[in-house]
């Protein structure tokens, strides 16, 4: 008798299940549907992205070798040209190249402008402030100490990776114009700095034997802010 039971009872399930089946099967079909055209909408847009990557290295490379033969005007074309296209990062890296052509052909004003539109393109801080930094080297001799403190402050914060050399800039702008005091300043900063690299250091040394000793409170300010940094980091 139990097995009759049981018999009705598989019955049953069979239908309910065939009954739900049917109701929500078009659910089904679209919910299979969406996932399949999910997951190939997303390998095709990955498939067209490296695509369109590989381009992108393939004519930036190109550029490269024109600019490297001394074809200026050429890769300065072709840089320009690409930068109005690429991907943010790689429009930076054209503009940046594109500066570096126009400074070896003079054009300084011009190459310092593409170096500052080259950092806007960059979400990577390292790559932003090297950019900021060239746009500042190729026309470092036309600013003024007040120019150099207003476009290299960021720079030169505890741990920043170039705010060695944007300190040197700034200890050697204040050397030629006459201030001591700053001079001084910055130079002692660099020679007391451990992790300041050597040829900075050595440098800053020379530049202090010049300036003579500094006065007994400024070099106490000076100690005080390299000990603040390193215990920063």
């Amino acid at each position: 008798m139990s097995d009759v039971f049981n018999e009705v009872d598989e019955e049953l399930r069979r239908d309910k299940a065939s009954e739900l089946f049917e109701r929500y099967r078009p659910l089904m079909i679209i919910l299979t549907a969406a996932i399949v055209l999910g997951v190939s909408g997303y390998k095709g847009w990955e498939w067209y992205t490296l695509q369109q990557q590989s381009r992108a290295a393939e004519t930036y490379d190109a550029a490269t070798e024109l600019l490297n033969s001394g074809d200026f005007a050429g890769a300065e074309a072709a840089f320009a040209d690409f930068a109005a296209n690429a991907p943010r990062g790689y429009a930076g890296l054209a503009m940046m190249q594109q500066a570096s052509g126009q400074a070896q052909t003079g054009k300084m004003a011009e190459a310092a402008a593409l170096y500052t539109r080259a950092a806007e393109q960059f979400t990577d801080p390292l790559y932003k402030d090297l950019a900021t930094l060239r746009a500042v080297l190729v026309v470092v001799d036309d600013l003024t100490l007040a120019d150099l403190d207003a476009r290299l402050a960021a720079l030169t914060a505890p741990g920043q990776p170039f705010r060695f050399t944007a300190r040197e800039l700034l200890a050697a702008k204040a050397f030629e114009e006459g201030n001591s005091t700053r001079a001084r300043e910055d130079y002692s900063y660099l020679s007391l700095a451990l992790d300041a690299p050597a040829g900075a250091r050595t440098r800053a040394g020379q530049a202090l034997a010049l300036l003579g000793p500094a006065p007994q409170t400024a070099q106490k300010d000076v100690i005080a802010d390299t000990d603040n940094e390193e215990t920063t980091q």
